[in-house]
Formats: C-alpha cells, structure tokens, sequence
C-alpha cells in the first residue's frame, strides 16, 4: 500500500485519534539539527533539516545519498545531456565538490523508501547505476565506480544481465551485486571484480550451504565498524534471515533469526536492525513479535543470545492502520542502542520500549498508546528523538529516564528520523 493510501487513512480516523494521546509539550532543547523525511510518494516526500530549538525548516535536500556521518551528502541532477553529481554540506546547502557523469546514471536505490545508497562503510568510494539497457539484443546493466571526493574520474563497468547495488568494498575494488532471477524475490549475490570489470565465476553463496538458494525482500541494514560485514535482514517464506557478507570476500553467511511464524511474511517486516556505539553488537528486534536476536560480528554465524520481548497489544486504532498499511518496506529508524550500551531503544507495537541489555527484557515503556514511526538517537547520546506520521509530531526524549522534553513543530507526516546532531 502506498505511503499516498496511507494519508488518505490517516485523514479518515483523524477524528478518533483526538483524544487519549499526549498533550502538547514544551518546545524541544535548542542546540541540535534534526534530519528527517516527511510527506508520502507522488510529490509531498521530502527530506528537511530542522532547528531542534526554533521548530524553523532551515533548508529542504533532494533525495540522496548521506555519507555515514552525513557529512556530505550526494545527489545527481540532470542538466542537458549529462548529469551533475554533486557533494553537498547537508547542514548548511554548501557545494563540497561536484563533476559530470553521463546522463542516466542515478545514486543506486536499495528498494525502499529513504535516501540513496551506493557509499563504501569507510565514505571513500562511491558507485552509480542506470536501469539497464538492451545491447546486442540482451540487457546490461552499467555502472560507474569512483572517489568520493569527486576529484578524479569514475569507471564505467558494464555487466550482461539485470543487476543492482548491494554494497562496495571499502578499498573500492569489489563491487557486489544482486543479480535478478526472473522471480521478483529470487535473487543471487555476484562479486564485480571493479579493475578487471568481470564477474567472479560463482555466485556468493552461503559458506556453509553452498546450495542453499537465495531468495527474499530486502528489510533494514547497517554496516560494522571496520567496514568488514553488512548485515541485511531478508524476509522470506521459509522465515527471516540476516544475509552477513564480508566484502572483499567470495561468500557470505546466513543467520536465520527467531520467528513466531516461519511463513508469517508481515511480521518479518518488523525487523530492524542497531549496532551499539562501539559497533560490536549487533541487536535485530522485532516490533510485531517482540523477538530479539544479539549476534557479534567477531562470532559471525553464530546467534549469541535471544528473547521475546512483553509488547503490549496496539490499543491505537490508526497505529494498527498504518502498521498493517505500511507493513511491506522496513521502517528507517527501527531501533538504536544508548551511549553507554545498557539499553536498546525499539518501536513496539505503541511507542517505544527500552529494553535492558545484559537481560533482554523490557525496562521502561515510552509514549505508550502513541504510534511511532522512527526513532534517532543523537550522535552525542544526549537526546532520543521519535517521529509519529499520524500525529505529525517529533518528541523529544530524555533516554535515561524516558521524560519527554519537548516536541519539535512544523513537520508534517514525519515517517523517518534521518539523523540528529548537536550544531
């Protein structure tokens, strides 16, 4: 269902939803710089910066790709018969470095909804994409791979078949691609070997089950702190998984995650993935279930601990509506984990729950009775931010004691929390 159904269902039960939620607060904490994505599809998505402070809008970007501190941010702009892509200070519009590549190359999208992807973990090098084209009669797929700091030229690498991004190597010489079978949700991972511009022989194929066939959608994903694994969750009928890929490597691992249901495809959706501030744990937890999983990358196959969490049932009819409406893309912003480690923060089925590391079990509930969509923590720890599309609200939270603070004004229909950083 489109995110443009969404606001349409929204308006509906706008009435029924006026009374039994948080008053209005206080003004959020000046000092910090929120990025977000508000509106739905067909012309109202955009992607704001706001002044935590002040409420004030103090500039709009077009969709794009953010580095992973979101010092720069990138975008491909048309012009002619080229394009500009361009590096840009997300918090202040500055033009960082920009160069001409060919027209109909765009920032690779991973499926969903949100910014861009097509950054190596470490920032350094960057990859473009166009929709494929018919040459020799059969389609390529081509792609350019280059500096992020736009300083030198990109290649042009040119691939028989229908592939898209997955990710690329931090030192800029693996490019790896999802291969599409003709099923839209069967799929194999191949290896583009970027200074020979060939393809490894053999697909990337799970290390311990070489047979074992791909297959699934595409939920959230996040990347280790030495840029070795991205972790992706896929959901499929045989149940969820995390697809574990070490880049520069000819494999990957497949760590199949708890489940209620194997076949239950709407409640795989509700799977998000966080990293504590050290990026050595990895937590998956899942809203609809209440399931968590908490893996090491130093351990990778292995699940080191679950549990199943107390959610309590969704009281909030239009937080049902949007759950269920929405349910077919993962959210941005599912879950985060505290500075100091002990507390992962995750959306439930109302509001937020914090749940307590070293136990695994729910310590405090947050904003019960509200539907939040996304949450952030700020890059300094200091604040939880939670974004709620129906109310149109963005809270601010103390993360020790679950307080909220204050509400930043003026969004409308704010569905993921982007960022959040002191000015």
């Amino acid at each position: 269902m489109s995110r443009r159904l969404i606001a349409l269902i929204l308006v509906s039960f706008a009435a029924l939803t006026a009374c039994g939620r948080f008053s209005a607060t206080q003004p959020a904490a000046a000092g910090y710089r929120i990025f977000m994505e508000e509106g739905f599809n067909g012309g109202s998505e955009r992607i704001t910066v706001r002044d935590s402070g002040s409420d004030a809008l103090e500039r709009e970007l077009p969709l794009g790709t953010p580095a992973a501190d979101w010092s720069r941010y990138y975008t491909v702009t048309p012009v002619a018969n080229s394009a500009r892509l361009m590096a840009l200070d997300p918090s202040s519009g500055r033009t960082i470095a920009q160069a001409m590549i060919p027209r109909g190359y765009a920032l690779p999208s991973l499926g969903r909804q949100g910014p861009t992807a097509g950054l190596s973990p470490n920032g350094h090098w960057l990859a473009l994409t166009d929709d494929g084209s018919a040459m020799t009669g059969r389609l390529v797929t081509s792609f350019l791979v280059g500096p992020s700091s736009l300083t030198s030229s990109f290649k042009t690498v040119h691939v028989a078949g229908d592939f898209s991004f997955d990710a690329i190597s931090d030192t800029g010489q693996s490019l790896y691609l999802i291969e599409r079978m003709g099923d839209p949700n069967h799929y194999q991972v191949r290896l583009l070997d970027i200074a020979s511009g060939t393809l490894v022989e053999h697909p990337v194929v799970d290390k311990r089950d070489a047979n074992e066939p791909m297959n699934g959608i595409r939920g959230d994903s996040v990347t280790d702190s030495q840029g070795q694994y991205v972790f992706t969750v896929y959901a499929r009928q045989a149940g969820p998984f995390i697809h574990a890929l070490p880049l520069d490597q000819p494999y990957a691992w497949c760590i199949d995650l708890p489940a209620n249901s194997a076949s239950d495809i709407e409640e795989q959706f509700h799977w998000s993935l966080a990293f504590n501030q050290q990026r050595s744990i990895l937590y998956a937890v899942n809203s609809s279930s209440g399931r968590i999983a908490e893996i090491t990358p130093a351990s990778v196959p292995q699940v080191e601990r679950t549990g199943q969490l107390a959610l309590n049932p969704s009281r909030s009819l239009i937080a049902g509506v949007v759950t269920e409406a929405d349910a077919k893309g993962a959210r941005i912003g599912g879950a985060a984990v505290s500075a100091d480690g002990m507390t992962l923060f995750a959306l439930s089925s109302t509001g937020i729950v914090a749940i307590d590391t070293a136990s695994l079990k729910v310590r405090l509930r947050i904003l019960d009775g509200e539907s939040v969509d996304s949450l952030r923590l700020s890059t300094d720890g200091q604040w939880l931010y939670a974004a709620g599309t129906a109310s149109s609200r963005v809270w601010q939270i103390n993360p020790v004691t679950g307080a909220v603070s204050g509400e930043i004004a003026g969004s409308t229909n704010p569905w993921a929390l982007l960022w959040a950083a002191p000015q």
